[in-house]
Order: structure tokens, then sequence, then C-alpha cells
């Protein structure tokens, strides 16, 4: 009996995990059968969520019970010392956590007032013991007094690791499965450390986050929603800090960075993109590294086990340096630099500083039109509550295409020839519309044109919702023929205008010379 009870003991373990699966099954199968609002449940918007049937996203009340669950396993275990900090105040800031995430999901609430409860949430964490105060050298003994950086630092801390998972919550499984790995992680550490209230900690999050995603892998059948997001990032924000030996931090923090290294980089590259695109830096698109995947003809399925496979890679990646004292980081480093590059590559991102500023000149020459088109959207998404016709609607669109230059193809496509060397760019609307424009521009800078004419798919997809039917051909709107390739169709519809162009060149030059004649 005294063996069960010591918290390295497998047993205990093991026991612990299925306890918070069996918890995180049975509360999820309550919310599918009790739920009954329609408060808390996901339609999709066409764009980020593609999903036919409203989706529940009350997944994090479940994950909030495992935690509870988790809590009341661990804290048995806890020191009682100075070392500890899985007391009252983690359960109550984590409550907090959950709680505004939760508000989020069912009313919706202000990206400020989020972020102010989160840096409150951070502040609290400092002052009830959760710091980054002394850092361990990677190489070597002894540490580093961070003195009055310790606050600012804690508090990035606990408010950049919560809105990691979130924003990667956009893909079904995705922010679950970093979330689990991350568990089990901390909880190697933990035994690494001869910590038992992390090992039990992470191992009973870690089973209520299986639980989980049995129903959110594709097609998910519930959403953990902003509150579980908040919620399982706090808890993994705070067990990294969790360890008696405060001199050795760096390499738990060490371990979670690399570990979270695909949701940094896609949040650093959406950030870049939309900054220099005019954009709001927090407008949430579907530009992100697994929409990206999902163009190139992946299921959802792959790519999830694609990235589990990197989420798993970066852990242990994570874990060898903690066990070498910092001296694989190096090693470490390079493997995480070429594997970056050559994912990049393989998601169509720029392979050398040459097509880098290429693609920096193009945002930047699009800049003003983008953020003109935004403008326009913001107005067109107001109409959506505001405009009772479906024609006034459209027509709006009609006219603010007009002010940007853009005018809609004209059907049969033979037809649709541009003026003054324009091209022709196609956006797809969703699996049965694709839309034609004719955009005044050298054919060169055609995908500057794409980006300004992508910021009106959200108010496109919201009058198809709102009113139904069927998109008006007068705005250039058609149907793909069934297996067509729309970047290829692209490509020749422009090759055509070319070709036309040139021979139009060709026919006027020789006119002009028998005139002279």
């Amino acid at each position: 009996m005294t063996a069960f009870l010591n918290p390295a003991s497998p047993l205990l373990e093991l026991a612990t995990f299925f306890l918070t699966l069996l918890v995180g099954l049975g509360t999820i199968l309550l919310l599918q059968r009790f739920w009954k609002w329609e408060l808390g449940r996901d339609s999709g918007d066409g764009v980020r969520k593609m999903q036919a049937k409203p989706v529940l996203r009350v997944g994090g009340l479940a994950l909030y019970l495992v935690f509870l669950v988790s809590f009341l396993l661990a804290r048995p275990f806890s020191d009682s010392g100075d070392g500890s900090i899985l007391g009252l105040t983690f359960l109550v800031l984590g409550s907090i956590m959950f709680l505004l995430g939760f508000a989020d999901d069912l009313f919706g609430l202000p990206a400020s007032i989020r972020l102010l409860v989160q840096i409150g949430v951070g502040i609290a964490a400092y002052l009830g013991g959760m710091q980054i105060d002394i850092v361990s050298k990677p190489f070597g003994s002894g540490g580093i007094d961070l003195g009055g950086f310790s606050l600012l630092l804690t508090i990035i801390w606990f408010v950049a690791i919560p809105n990691l998972i979130n924003l990667v919550d956009g893909m079904d499984g995705l922010a679950g499965g970093i979330a689990l790995f991350l568990c089990l992680t901390l909880a190697t550490l933990g035994g690494l450390a001869g910590n038992g209230e992390l090992v039990l900690l992470n191992v009973a999050l870690a089973g209520g986050i299986v639980a989980f995603l049995v129903f959110n892998l594709p097609p998910a059948k519930i959403y953990m929603g902003d509150g579980g997001a908040y919620l399982l990032g706090f808890a993994i924000a705070g067990a990294s800090l969790l360890t008696s030996n405060k001199g050795s931090i760096f390499g738990s923090l060490l371990v979670v960075i690399l570990a979270l290294g695909f949701p940094i980089l896609d949040t650093a590259l959406a950030i870049v993109r939309r900054g220099l695109s005019g954009l709001p830096v927090m407008k949430a698109d579907a530009r992100h590294l697994h929409h990206r995947l999902l163009t190139l003809g992946f299921s959802e399925r792959t790519i999830i086990l694609v990235l589990y496979g990197v989420f798993a890679g970066l852990s242990l990646l994570g874990l060898s340096v903690f066990l070498t004292a910092g001296y694989t980081l190096p090693v470490v480093g390079m493997v995480v630099t070429i594997g970056l590059i050559q994912g990049l590559r393989f998601v169509g991102l720029p392979r050398s500083l040459a097509e880098a500023r290429v693609v920096i000149r193009d945002i930047l020459a699009a800049r003003k039109d983008v953020r003109y088109a935004h403008v326009m959207t913001q107005v067109l998404e107001h109409d959506l509550d505001r405009v009772e016709s479906a024609g006034t609607f459209w027509e709006s669109i009609r006219l603010f295409l007009t002010r940007l230059g853009i005018t809609p193809a004209i059907m049969p496509l033979d037809q649709a020839k541009p003026a003054n060397e324009g091209c022709l760019v196609i956006l797809e609307i969703d699996s049965h519309y694709i839309w034609v424009l004719n955009c005044p521009s050298p054919i060169g800078t055609r995908r500057q044109w794409e980006r300004v004419v992508r910021c009106f798919h959200p108010a496109i997809v919201g009058g198809l919702k709102r009113w139904g039917g069927t998109l008006p051909a007068s705005l250039g709107f058609m149907e793909l023929p069934p297996g067509t390739d729309l970047k290829e169709f692209e490509e020749s519809l422009n090759a055509d205008m070319v070709l036309e162009t040139e021979l139009d060149d060709e026919s006027g030059q020789q006119l002009s010379g028998e005139a002279g004649r």
C-alpha cells in the first residue's frame, strides 16, 4: 500500500491517468447529452471553420473538471516548503483563466479585457510564488538573478503560453495534441527531477486531454474553446515552474519553449504577415501553417499525424537539453534550424533571402489597397446585421470593388479580358463557388491583388450564410468545374490573356505601319 501511494509508483500514475480519462469521457458525454442551448455551439464561419453542422464548443468544462481532479490528486504529494507552487493560488488562478475563456466562448469579450485579466493573473502568480526569478546558466553550474525583470518575464510567460495554445486551436485535434505532448514532457521532466507532484499533475491532465481528443480528432464533435485553451495554457505555464530546484528552471522553460516551437513559429509568421499587410495583428485568418498544408491537398488526419510527430520530436530535443545540462543545445539548435528551413520550403514560404525580399516587396506594395479593402469588409460585416435585402448587400460589394478599380469577370470567361493589361484573379469561396475578378494591374503583381481580394472573403461567406441561395453571377461568381485544379485554371486563363494581348499588340503595330506607309 505504501509503495502504491509513492508518487513515483507506476501503478499510482497509471491509476491517475485512467481516472481522469474516465472523468473526461463521462463529462463530455454528459455535455453532449444535456447541453441544449445554442449559446456555446459553433456553427463555423466558412473561412477558418468549415464544419457542416454546429459543434459544441464548451469542452473546456470537461477540461476544467479534469483540472480540479488533477489538482486534488497531486496536492497531497506537494512539498509544503517554498519549493512548491501547487497551492490554492494555482487553483484559483487556473479557475480565473478558465472562466475568462469560457465567458468569451459564450458571450464574446473584447481582446483588451482578456489581455488585462491575463496580465492580472501573471502578477498574481508572481506574488503567489510562481516566479521566473533565477535562471540557471545554459552550461555549467550557477544561476542568474533576474532582479526587476523577474516580474516582467513571469507576466509574459503566463500571458504567452495560454494565448499560444489558443491561437493554434484552428484545426481539429491540434491544440489538444500540443497540450498532451507538453504534459507528457513535463511529467517526464518531473520524474527525472524526482518531483512527484509535477508527475502526478501532468499525468492526470494528460488523461483528461486524451479523453477530449477522442471527441476532438477530425472530424471534431466538440471544441475546447477559449476556456479550455486558456486553462491548459495556464496549467502548463505554471507546471513548468513547479520545481523544488529553482536553479534548474532554465531546463524546464527551455523544454516548454522547444515543445511549443510550432505554435511559436506559426504565431510569429502570422504577426509579421499581418503587420506587413496592414491588417490588425490579432485578426484571425485562414493562412496559418496548417491551413497551408490543407491547400497542398493533405487531409486533416494526415496533417495532425505529421504535426504530432513534430511535437514529439521537439519534446525529445528539449528533454535532451535538460538531461545534458545544456551541452546539447548547439546540436539541438542546428537540428531545429535545418528542420525549420526544410519545413518552410515544403509549405511554399520563401526559400532564400532573395525570395523573401520579393515577397515582402509585394506585400508592402499591396499594403495600401489591403488596408482599404479591410475597412470596406468591416462595413460589409456590419451590413450583414443591418441590411434586409440581399440585393442591396451584393450591390455594396460591387460598389466597393469599383472603388478599388476591380470589375467582375464577364461570363463566359473568354469574354473576360480586362483592360490595361490587367489580370484575372480567382478566389475560392467554398467547395462550390469561385470568384473571378478583373484587376487593373500588370500580370506580374497578381499575388498583390489576391491579398486585396481575399479581404472580402468573410463578408461573402457571411452573405451566403444569411441569405442562402446562390451567389450572383453578375458579380463574377461561378461554379468551378468538378475535378478542376484552381491554380492551374487561373494560370491558364492569365496565360491566354498574355497571348491575346501580344497578338493585339502585333496587330496594332501592323496597322500603324500600314497607316504610316
